[in-house]
């Protein structure tokens, strides 16, 4: 299990400093599996700007050129 928040969930209201833990009723995590499946993306997405960088064109070019 990991401890990175994806999601806080707060009650009616939202966020209260009046209230227990200032209203939140749910705090969701991350899991290792979609920890890996972010990675994997910011991964291919460094590697296909790293690419258009050396073309010297912008995404925008490249799906022009692939349509």
């Amino acid at each position: 299990m990991t401890n990175k928040i994806k999601e806080v969930v707060y009650g009616l209201g939202g966020y209260d400093e009046s209230k227990p833990n200032n209203n939140i009723i749910e705090t969701l995590y991350y899991t290792d599996q979609e920890l890996t499946e972010l990675a994997a993306e910011a991964s291919r997405a460094t590697a296909r700007q790293a690419l258009l960088a050396q073309l010297g064109i912008t995404e925008e070019q490249a799906k022009l050129l692939l349509s």
